[in-house]
Protein backbone atom coordinates (compact mmCIF):
# COMPACT_ATOMS: atom_id res chain seq x y z
CA UNK A 1 0.00 0.00 0.00
CA UNK A 2 1.44 3.18 -0.98
CA UNK A 3 1.11 6.73 0.43
CA UNK A 4 -1.64 7.77 -1.67
CA UNK A 5 -3.36 4.86 -0.80
CA UNK A 6 -2.88 5.16 2.85
CA UNK A 7 -3.89 8.44 2.78
CA UNK A 8 -7.44 7.43 1.22
CA UNK A 9 -7.79 4.48 3.72
CA UNK A 10 -7.27 7.01 6.46
CA UNK A 11 -10.14 9.32 5.09
CA UNK A 12 -12.54 6.03 4.65
CA UNK A 13 -15.37 6.66 7.66
CA UNK A 14 -14.83 3.43 9.30
CA UNK A 15 -11.14 3.97 9.94
CA UNK A 16 -11.77 7.35 10.82
CA UNK A 17 -13.90 5.92 13.82
CA UNK A 18 -11.08 2.99 14.36
CA UNK A 19 -7.66 5.02 14.45
CA UNK A 20 -9.34 7.34 17.04
CA UNK A 21 -10.69 4.36 19.00
CA UNK A 22 -6.83 3.01 18.99
CA UNK A 23 -5.71 6.28 19.82
CA UNK A 24 -7.91 6.27 23.27
CA UNK A 25 -6.82 2.39 24.10
CA UNK A 26 -3.26 3.07 24.08
CA UNK A 27 -3.65 5.69 26.05
CA UNK A 28 -6.28 4.76 28.79
CA UNK A 29 -6.60 1.07 27.95
CA UNK A 30 -5.97 -1.28 30.26
CA UNK A 31 -5.43 -5.08 30.63
CA UNK A 32 -5.04 -7.75 33.23
CA UNK A 33 -4.63 -12.06 33.39
CA UNK A 34 -8.82 -12.07 32.97
CA UNK A 35 -9.39 -9.44 30.72
CA UNK A 36 -6.92 -11.25 28.28
CA UNK A 37 -8.18 -14.12 29.10
CA UNK A 38 -11.65 -13.43 28.30
CA UNK A 39 -11.15 -11.26 25.47
CA UNK A 40 -8.64 -13.13 23.48
CA UNK A 41 -11.07 -16.21 22.68
CA UNK A 42 -13.21 -13.38 20.72
CA UNK A 43 -9.74 -12.28 18.83
CA UNK A 44 -8.97 -15.77 17.90
CA UNK A 45 -12.22 -16.44 16.33
CA UNK A 46 -12.29 -13.23 14.25
CA UNK A 47 -8.86 -13.82 13.20
CA UNK A 48 -9.89 -17.73 12.22
CA UNK A 49 -12.69 -16.97 10.50
CA UNK A 50 -10.47 -13.36 8.56
CA UNK A 51 -8.27 -16.23 7.86
CA UNK A 52 -10.33 -18.73 6.60
CA UNK A 53 -12.27 -15.96 4.31
CA UNK A 54 -9.54 -14.51 2.78
CA UNK A 55 -8.08 -18.37 1.48
CA UNK A 56 -11.43 -18.40 -0.50
CA UNK A 57 -12.03 -14.39 -1.44
CA UNK A 58 -11.54 -14.26 -5.37
CA UNK A 59 -12.83 -10.09 -5.29
CA UNK A 60 -14.34 -8.86 -8.39
CA UNK A 61 -13.60 -11.48 -10.41
CA UNK A 62 -16.10 -13.90 -9.41
CA UNK A 63 -18.80 -14.35 -6.98
CA UNK A 64 -17.61 -15.99 -3.98
CA UNK A 65 -19.65 -18.68 -2.13
CA UNK A 66 -17.02 -21.18 -0.98
CA UNK A 67 -16.10 -21.92 2.71
CA UNK A 68 -17.42 -19.60 5.03
CA UNK A 69 -19.14 -17.16 2.04
CA UNK A 70 -21.34 -20.21 2.12
CA UNK A 71 -22.71 -19.57 5.26
CA UNK A 72 -22.35 -16.02 5.03
CA UNK A 73 -22.30 -12.63 3.02
CA UNK A 74 -19.33 -10.33 4.79
CA UNK A 75 -17.38 -13.04 7.06
CA UNK A 76 -14.81 -10.47 6.71
CA UNK A 77 -16.79 -8.10 8.29
CA UNK A 78 -17.91 -10.71 10.81
CA UNK A 79 -14.51 -11.34 11.80
CA UNK A 80 -13.83 -7.83 12.43
CA UNK A 81 -16.55 -7.86 14.46
CA UNK A 82 -15.82 -10.15 16.82
CA UNK A 83 -12.01 -8.55 17.15
CA UNK A 84 -13.59 -5.54 18.22
CA UNK A 85 -15.28 -7.24 20.66
CA UNK A 86 -12.48 -9.04 22.16
CA UNK A 87 -10.25 -5.78 22.55
CA UNK A 88 -13.53 -4.20 24.19
CA UNK A 89 -13.27 -6.92 26.68
CA UNK A 90 -9.43 -6.81 26.93
CA UNK A 91 -9.08 -3.34 27.94
CA UNK A 92 -12.17 -3.30 29.88
CA UNK A 93 -13.58 -0.41 27.56
CA UNK A 94 -17.10 -1.61 28.64
CA UNK A 95 -19.10 1.70 28.13
CA UNK A 96 -17.59 3.13 25.55
CA UNK A 97 -17.32 0.04 23.63
CA UNK A 98 -20.84 -0.34 23.60
CA UNK A 99 -20.83 3.22 22.43
CA UNK A 100 -18.18 2.06 19.43
CA UNK A 101 -19.74 -1.21 18.59
CA UNK A 102 -23.12 0.77 17.59
CA UNK A 103 -21.09 3.24 15.65
CA UNK A 104 -19.18 0.74 13.46
CA UNK A 105 -22.16 -1.27 13.16
CA UNK A 106 -24.00 1.52 11.60
CA UNK A 107 -21.04 2.25 9.16
CA UNK A 108 -20.68 -1.12 8.28
CA UNK A 109 -24.41 -1.62 7.59
CA UNK A 110 -24.07 1.49 4.97
CA UNK A 111 -20.75 0.24 3.76
CA UNK A 112 -22.16 -3.70 3.23
CA UNK A 113 -25.13 -1.93 1.14
CA UNK A 114 -22.63 0.14 -0.89
CA UNK A 115 -20.91 -2.67 -1.62
CA UNK A 116 -24.02 -5.12 -2.72
CA UNK A 117 -24.64 -2.44 -5.15
CA UNK A 118 -21.13 -3.04 -7.00
CA UNK A 119 -21.75 -6.70 -6.56
CA UNK A 120 -24.98 -6.81 -7.78
CA UNK A 121 -24.45 -4.64 -10.76
CA UNK A 122 -21.78 -6.92 -12.19
CA UNK A 123 -23.29 -10.58 -11.00
CA UNK A 124 -27.20 -9.59 -11.63
CA UNK A 125 -29.33 -12.53 -11.08
CA UNK A 126 -26.64 -15.22 -9.46
CA UNK A 127 -25.88 -12.22 -6.82
CA UNK A 128 -29.44 -11.41 -5.90
CA UNK A 129 -30.25 -15.40 -5.33
CA UNK A 130 -26.82 -15.84 -3.44
CA UNK A 131 -28.63 -12.57 -1.08
CA UNK A 132 -31.64 -13.74 -1.36
CA UNK A 133 -30.80 -17.12 0.33
CA UNK A 134 -27.32 -16.20 2.82
CA UNK A 135 -27.07 -14.11 5.27
CA UNK A 136 -25.63 -10.43 5.55
CA UNK A 137 -23.75 -11.42 9.21
CA UNK A 138 -25.40 -13.99 11.03
CA UNK A 139 -24.61 -16.71 9.72
CA UNK A 140 -26.90 -19.49 8.17
CA UNK A 141 -27.18 -23.46 9.29
CA UNK A 142 -26.15 -25.22 6.26
CA UNK A 143 -23.87 -23.89 3.55
CA UNK A 144 -25.49 -22.27 0.08
CA UNK A 145 -25.20 -24.52 -2.37
CA UNK A 146 -25.75 -22.70 -5.46
CA UNK A 147 -23.07 -21.16 -7.96
CA UNK A 148 -19.39 -22.37 -8.52
CA UNK A 149 -16.89 -23.69 -5.80
CA UNK A 150 -13.31 -23.58 -5.28
CA UNK A 151 -10.81 -24.88 -2.55
CA UNK A 152 -9.05 -23.07 0.33
CA UNK A 153 -5.52 -21.55 -1.02
CA UNK A 154 -3.09 -20.83 0.92
CA UNK A 155 -1.54 -18.52 -1.82
CA UNK A 156 -4.69 -16.51 -2.08
CA UNK A 157 -4.64 -16.20 1.95
CA UNK A 158 -1.01 -14.46 0.90
CA UNK A 159 -1.71 -12.31 -1.15
CA UNK A 160 -4.47 -10.83 1.24
CA UNK A 161 -1.96 -10.05 3.74
CA UNK A 162 -4.03 -11.25 6.26
CA UNK A 163 -1.03 -12.10 8.49
CA UNK A 164 -0.15 -9.14 8.76
CA UNK A 165 -3.75 -8.69 10.88
CA UNK A 166 -2.43 -11.65 12.68
CA UNK A 167 0.73 -10.94 13.63
CA UNK A 168 0.02 -7.00 14.60
CA UNK A 169 -2.80 -8.45 16.73
CA UNK A 170 -0.51 -10.57 18.68
CA UNK A 171 1.75 -7.93 18.70
CA UNK A 172 -0.83 -5.45 20.45
CA UNK A 173 -1.71 -8.00 22.82
CA UNK A 174 1.42 -8.44 24.00
CA UNK A 175 1.93 -4.88 24.30
CA UNK A 176 -0.94 -4.23 26.31
CA UNK A 177 -0.29 -7.19 28.49
CA UNK A 178 3.21 -5.88 29.53
CA UNK A 179 1.89 -2.08 29.99
CA UNK A 180 -0.24 -3.63 32.30
CA UNK A 181 2.10 -5.43 33.95
CA UNK A 182 5.30 -3.59 33.70
CA UNK A 183 3.86 0.02 34.01
CA UNK A 184 0.61 -0.59 35.86
CA UNK A 185 1.71 -2.95 38.54
CA UNK A 186 4.98 -2.46 38.57
CA UNK A 187 6.09 -5.87 37.89
CA UNK A 188 9.94 -6.27 37.06
CA UNK A 189 10.98 -7.87 33.67
CA UNK A 190 11.33 -11.53 33.90
CA UNK A 191 11.94 -14.20 31.52
CA UNK A 192 8.29 -14.35 30.60
CA UNK A 193 8.54 -10.71 29.66
CA UNK A 194 11.64 -10.43 27.74
CA UNK A 195 10.03 -13.54 25.57
CA UNK A 196 7.12 -11.59 24.76
CA UNK A 197 9.21 -8.79 23.86
CA UNK A 198 11.40 -10.59 21.73
CA UNK A 199 8.45 -12.68 19.71
CA UNK A 200 6.93 -9.28 19.12
CA UNK A 201 10.05 -8.07 17.59
CA UNK A 202 10.03 -10.71 15.66
CA UNK A 203 6.51 -10.61 14.27
CA UNK A 204 7.33 -6.90 13.48
CA UNK A 205 10.65 -7.56 11.43
CA UNK A 206 8.56 -10.51 9.47
CA UNK A 207 5.98 -8.21 8.87
CA UNK A 208 8.83 -5.07 7.94
CA UNK A 209 10.71 -7.88 5.82
CA UNK A 210 7.76 -9.23 3.88
CA UNK A 211 6.50 -5.76 3.05
CA UNK A 212 10.06 -5.09 1.80
CA UNK A 213 9.85 -8.13 -0.64
CA UNK A 214 6.78 -7.02 -2.09
CA UNK A 215 7.65 -4.21 -2.85
CA UNK A 216 10.89 -4.91 -3.92
CA UNK A 217 9.03 -7.60 -6.05
CA UNK A 218 6.65 -4.80 -7.79
CA UNK A 219 9.67 -2.76 -8.88
CA UNK A 220 11.35 -5.71 -10.72
CA UNK A 221 7.92 -6.41 -12.42
CA UNK A 222 7.42 -2.73 -13.39
CA UNK A 223 11.28 -2.65 -14.49
CA UNK A 224 10.56 -5.54 -16.59
CA UNK A 225 7.10 -4.18 -18.23
CA UNK A 226 8.71 -0.93 -19.14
Amino acid sequence: MDIKERFIRWFKLRFAILYPFGVLAVLFGNSDDDSIMAGIWFIIVGLLIRLWANGYAVKMEKLTVSGPYAFVRHPLYLGTMFLMVGFIIMLRFYYIGIFFISVMSIVYYKTIKKEEMWLEDIFKQKYRNYKRNVPAILPRIMPYRGSEKWPFSFKRLMRSKEYKVLFWMVIVIIAFHLKGEFVIEHETMDAKMWTLVIVAFILGILDLWGEFLRQRNKRIKTNVVT
